[in-house]
């Protein structure tokens, strides 16, 4: 049942990168001194789709890391309540080469701000390095 929902988010991410002609909000680079870069940019803010929370995105390296792993998790906050995780993580580990796409959705969408986050890192033979970062704050109404 993980494994299909996944792969949906990540089809639904296929998608939607197409349908935006490529736009991304932000974009991490972790980069290795004489080594490697992987960059991580969000396709757009997390939004509905048919009563679930997506967030996506595409990782790009170059050259491929000899290890990798992403983890990306959506939050919410409701009134003044601190952020929680909602769904399931997506966690990849499998190399970028050249990209990858990754998505994350929370079924049970409820009212209020809600974000994606990644945690990337990415090992070279010369080192490894992680880098970390967000969507802005979004509200949705479910």
């Amino acid at each position: 049942m993980r494994f299909n929902v996944i792969r949906a988010a990540v089809t639904v991410v296929a998608v939607s990168a197409a349908l935006l002609g490529g736009q991304t909000l932000t974009t991490t680079p972790v980069t290795q001194a004489g080594g490697g870069v992987c960059t991580f940019a969000f396709n757009k803010n997390p939004y509905v789709l048919h009563d679930a929370v997506v967030v996506g995105g595409v990782v790009e390296c170059e050259p491929a890391p000899l290890q990798f792993r992403i983890e990306l998790r959506l939050w919410h906050r409701s009134g003044t309540s601190n952020p929680q995780p909602k769904g399931d993580p997506a966690i990849v580990t499998q190399i970028p080469n050249l990209h990858l796409n990754v998505a994350a959705m929370a079924l049970d969408c409820v009212p209020g701000v809600w974000q994606g986050k990644i945690v990337m890192r990415a090992t070279w033979d010369t080192g490894t390095d992680e880098g970390r970062n967000e969507t802005a704050p979004t509200f949705l109404q479910c």
